[in-house]
């Protein structure tokens, strides 16, 4: 956490947002051990701009006399609504995530990186459908083992999974198939489990594309799948296609409140987009040496986010 914070965790295309008029950024992020360092990169960032940072927890987010407030680890009741910049990082616990959405969404939308729209409707794999390769989406175990024995190789997921867990690479004549499918739906828990056809380019040169305002921060190729199971990076640049097919996709993803990412690609396909914590800065500053993340904090503050 920057040592200016006034908070901590554990114990937001069309107003505009300058530097020279933003003063206070609010992060909600979860406790626990991350999987990427955002919460320590992206307040820093902040704070190195001449930001005012919050560093505060989803858990004590609370409807107060004052508004929609959050506790910070010292017992004091911050009120969210003043803040120029609210930054949601992942979803909290999932219980109680659906009434925290709603608390925040009767703030203004205007201010969040990432709005509570985005967050409820993007992550979930959905909504990209147009830009990748043939999917399908079911919590019936045989509706899935149907459209699996139709031939080919598919990839299973969570539909709102995140950092490579619960991938799966299946074929009809897998003999774990069926097992993988109650795993996926929770065993009649009524969990979705989202189905992809196999992308071959994916396992050689799949392209994580991080996004912020409308600019693209870096990319960098993946073998082997997520960095977090096992897969390894390496430097690469987008070519004309690749970068026309980010393009398209960025401007999806504004029009639907969200202005950073990270964009999965194995083109002509996106594979996915993360809203809630995508990873990727600590790889880009590996790679080239050079922290992205005060690139991140200009391209969203230098312009518009989005109208209120």
């Amino acid at each position: 956490m920057p040592k200016g914070s006034t908070g901590e965790v554990g114990a937001a295309t069309h107003s505009v947002f300058r530097l020279d008029s933003l003063k206070r950024i609010a992060f909600l992020a979860a406790p626990g051990d991350p999987a990427n360092d955002n919460r320590e990169r992206l307040p820093a960032a902040f704070e190195a701009a001449g930001w005012d940072v919050a560093f505060l927890s989803h858990e004590s987010l609370a409807l107060t006399a004052d508004g929609v407030a959050v506790r910070n680890a010292g017992g004091r009741v911050i009120p969210l609504a003043p803040f120029d910049l609210v930054w949601i990082l992942g979803f909290g616990a999932r219980e109680t995530f659906l009434d925290r959405m709603q608390l925040l969404k009767t703030l203004d939308q205007s201010r969040f990186v990432n709005t509570v729209d985005a967050f409820v409707y993007l992550h979930g794999k959905f909504d990209l459908a147009e830009f990748g390769p043939e999917t399908h989406a079911s919590a019936d175990v045989d509706t899935l083992m149907a459209t699996v024995a139709r031939g080919g190789r598919w990839v299973a997921k969570p539909t709102a999974g995140s950092f490579g867990r619960d991938v799966f690479l299946l074929g009809a004549d897998d003999i774990h198939c069926r097992a993988v499918f109650e795993h996926l739906t929770g065993r009649g828990a009524g969990r979705y489990c989202l189905l992809q056809r196999y992308v071959e380019e994916a396992e050689r040169n799949e392209k994580r594309v991080v996004v912020a305002g409308g600019d693209l921060i870096g990319a960098y190729a993946k073998t082997g799948g997520n960095l977090a199971t096992g897969g390894v990076a390496r430097g690469t640049e987008l070519d004309t296609d690749e970068t026309a097919l980010v393009r398209k996709v960025i401007s999806h993803l504004d029009s639907r409140g969200a202005s950073f990412a990270g964009i999965d690609l194995a083109a002509p396909y996106v594979l996915e987009a993360n809203v809630a914590n995508p990873g990727g800065l600590g790889t880009l500053e590996q790679l080239t040496g050079v922290d992205p993340a005060p690139a991140v904090v200009e391209a969203l503050t230098r312009g518009p986010l989005r109208s209120p």
